[in-house]
């Protein structure tokens, strides 16, 4: 008799347990986190198929506002996706190859540079940078390096988010919301938009615009001592694991006498890649190829708007295309009805896009639950 009660007695605090676990794992995945088009994009990466994604593309804001993966596939017949966060940092990198090449063994895998090119160490540290990445992904060996290298001093934060997030309570009922578009994009299986985003609006130039001078400049000015050396170490990772299908690239930006700095340190980092064997590809020197209008496709001098991501998605996805040899893919019958369903949706999200800019409506535009809603009529 006491040997059923010890058994029942037990069941009955594995089950308390086992759902304050669940409890747990609910809020801190769809309420008491951070949800925003850097969750969406991260989580959606996971959701996709194993080895279904032929270009991954690792990098920072200007990746995901340059560049689509559903008019990629649409123009070109193969499957890309941007691994990419807002003020993504290089700290970050070498774990967002891992999970690329776990997931997907790409064919090819771009890296912009953006996440090197800071030049101050608050900007390498500053903490919305690093989650931004790391409170979205998976927890599994990576995460924990990734984490102990970052913070050693407040690991478990990072890995129970919900600590740091749950005073969103104090938002409930008024500014309090639920994560609706991941738990719909868990139903469906898919984003829509691949991570695409955008913001309605065509940047004013009263600044001068350098990207012309820039063709053949190669002016030098140091990297960050902090930047160079996890730069140095990611590289040395690469040539480790014989990883031969990494291109780096410049994504188009405007360069204004603020950012030559910048630039400079572009031209550096350039050199550096050259030690290593690998291609790189500057945009902002070589920005007259791209066909992009200074006067119409950004948003700001960091970004291009709708029509940027379009001329540069069809610029780009053909470049590498044909560089690098990325043929059509091959998809199941519902992968290829998934991609398919997503073309449309950004045909409308292109059309939504352009409507506000029209209107003279300045919007971010992602794929979050109202957004969504809103280009779902221009189906």
């Amino acid at each position: 008799m006491k040997k059923k009660k010890y058994i029942m007695r037990t069941i009955k605090i594995l089950s308390l347990l086992l759902v304050l676990v669940t409890c747990v794992w609910f809020l801190q995945e769809f309420v008491l986190c951070h949800a925003d088009h850097n969750r969406e994009r991260i989580k959606g990466f996971y959701l996709e198929d194993k080895d279904s994604i032929d270009v991954v593309i690792i990098g920072a804001s200007e990746v995901y506002s340059a560049f689509s993966s559903c008019y990629a596939y649409e123009k070109f017949g193969y499957t890309s996706y941007p691994l990419a966060t807002q003020s993504n940092i290089i700290t970050n990198y070498k774990t967002q190859l891992k999970s690329a090449v776990k997931q997907q063994h790409p064919k090819l895998i771009i890296i912009e540079l953006n996440g090197v090119l800071y030049g101050r160490d608050q900007d390498l540290e500053k903490e919305a940078n690093f989650r931004n990445y790391a409170d979205n992904i998976p927890l599994d060996g990576d995460k924990i390096e990734l984490i102990s290298s970052y913070a050693p001093e407040n690991e478990l934060e990072y890995y129970l988010p919900i600590i740091k997030y749950h005073s969103l309570w104090d938002d409930f009922p008024k500014g309090f919301k639920w994560n609706l578009s991941i738990i719909q994009d868990r139903l469906r299986g898919y984003n829509y938009l691949k991570g695409a985003k955008s913001q309605t609006k065509i940047y004013n130039n009263k600044e001068k615009i350098y990207n012309d001078e820039l063709k053949n400049n190669y002016t030098k000015n140091l990297l960050n001592k902090k930047s160079e050396q996890e730069f140095r170490d990611f590289l040395e990772y690469c040539k480790s694991e014989n990883l031969n299908n990494i291109v780096f690239v410049r994504f188009p930006h405007l360069v204004v006498k603020s950012t030559l700095n910048r630039f400079y340190r572009g031209n550096t980092a350039e050199e550096i890649i050259n030690e290593y064997g690998y291609d790189y590809i500057n945009f902002e020197r070589n920005f007259s190829d791209t066909g992009l209008d200074k006067n119409t496709d950004f948003y700001n001098v960091e970004h291009l708007n709708i029509y940027g991501q379009k001329k540069f998605t069809e610029y780009f996805g053909k470049y590498i295309q044909d560089k690098y040899n990325i043929t059509k893919s091959e998809l199941t019958p519902s992968q290829k009805e998934e991609w398919d369903t997503c073309v449309k949706y950004y045909d409308a999200f292109s059309k939504y896009n352009i409507s506000l800019i029209e209107n003279k409506e300045f919007k971010e535009v992602g794929e979050d639950y109202k957004n969504i809603k809103e280009i779902q009529k221009f189906l």
